[in-house]
């Protein structure tokens, strides 16, 4: 059997709580033909996270276009989290450092432009964002009119922190962005500083 729903507010909350305000989408309101099945499932999660189940299919609609569309084309593989913390234990940090600056500035482009359609600053803040939403991490942002401040709490270890920020190093100083970086065993900070013509977008 199948259900039909209707399908009306855009539910823009983020998968994790950050600092930054959110603006507040146009929508529209659209007819959804579901199997019951799904329909019930739907409504069991909704209830659990506390949300209308309109709501919860928005919020899905939104996750599939923004990342799951086009993740795996882009490079992005599912990995046990646990494993990857073992791996790069083992690793040493010249070892990370090195391959990481080979591969970032096309492994960087190559993602911004499939996933986003363009290569600058606004899309890649765009990709952290959504890569920490969907790997729990935990990002919060501060922004004044001098710079915008990145918190990604990663709890995956000193080597990783390290990755992060290499990773990222090279590839807005590829996009001429200035930008300091500092790291503890499970956070990486990033502080971007503003130009006059800066345009930020969320």
């Amino acid at each position: 059997m199948w259900k039909d729903i209707r399908v009306g507010q855009i539910f823009n909350k983020s998968f994790n709580d950050n600092a930054y305000m959110v603006i507040p989408k146009q929508t529209e309101s659209v007819s959804l033909r579901l199997n019951k099945n799904t329909w019930n499932k739907l409504k069991v999660l909704a209830s659990k996270q506390k949300v209308s189940p309109n709501a919860l299919v928005s919020q899905m609609l939104d996750s599939h276009l923004e990342w799951e569309l086009t993740a795996t084309a882009a490079g992005w593989v599912v990995m046990p989290k646990p494993f990857l913390i073992e791996l790069f234990k083992v690793v040493d940090s010249n070892t990370i450092e090195k391959v990481i600056t080979k591969l970032s500035s096309r492994m960087a482009k190559d993602i911004s432009l499939y996933m986003r359609g363009k290569h600058d600053l606004n899309s890649w803040l765009s990709v952290i964002r959504a890569r920490c939403a969907r790997s729990e991490f935990n990002l919060t942002e501060y922004e004044d009119e001098t710079k915008h401040e990145l918190i990604m709490q990663h709890d995956m270890g000193e080597n990783w922190s390290l990755y992060f920020k290499t990773y990222f190093q090279n590839i807005f100083h590829d996009l001429g962005v200035k930008a300091e970086f500092d790291y503890t065993d499970n956070t990486l900070v990033i502080k971007i500083e503003k130009d006059k013509t800066s345009s930020w977008h969320r």
